[in-house]
């Protein structure tokens, strides 16, 4: 039986880099610090116990997209809701529409259940109603308020305000 020309693995130390440059290159007006990734791979004894979940995404072996994700426990004064928040999804343009997308966002959904999570959430900017509508298609819906200058750190000249949407997973 042949393999997958569409599949998902896990993002480690050595394959790193892969995830920084199709996130700095493909993602428009957002540059993401080296510190969003490092914190994948926490080191010395001050490293913070975030859980994270991360995959790349390969067509026919061609690393061509990629997932981030954040186990949020719910903490007083929290703004953002207890779940699953996808902090990076990322797909090559020329790759788009062939279910790249799709699989990492039923990863996404995959974790959020093994791990007894009902809420899958990502913020994007409030002014993208491509990324929008996208988010919508797979049952992701926008919450009313709108949370100002969220991407100021990755995005210091244009809109950083950003729209939470959210799925509830069974």
């Amino acid at each position: 039986m042949g393999r997958e020309i569409i599949s998902i693995e896990n993002v480690y130390e050595n394959n790193l880099g892969m995830l920084v440059k199709l996130a700095n290159t493909e993602i428009e007006n957002l540059t993401y610090p080296e510190s969003f990734f490092e914190e994948l791979f926490p080191k010395g004894k001050d490293a913070k116990k975030d859980t994270y979940f991360a995959q790349l995404a390969y067509y026919s072996e061609i690393v061509v997209g990629g997932i981030k994700t954040k186990l949020v426990p719910k903490k007083k004064g929290d703004s953002c809701p207890k779940g699953l928040q996808i902090e990076l999804l990322v797909v090559l343009k020329q790759y788009r529409n062939k279910s790249i997308g799709t699989k990492l966002v039923k990863y996404a959904e995959e974790q959020c259940k093994k791990h007894h999570q009902h809420n899958l959430y990502v913020f994007v900017p409030e002014s993208d109603d491509g990324i929008i509508q996208w988010y919508e298609k797979y049952g992701f819906k926008a919450e009313e308020a709108t949370f100002k200058d969220y991407f100021k750190d990755k995005n210091p000249t244009a809109s950083a305000d950003a729209v939470l949407l959210k799925k509830h997973i069974e």
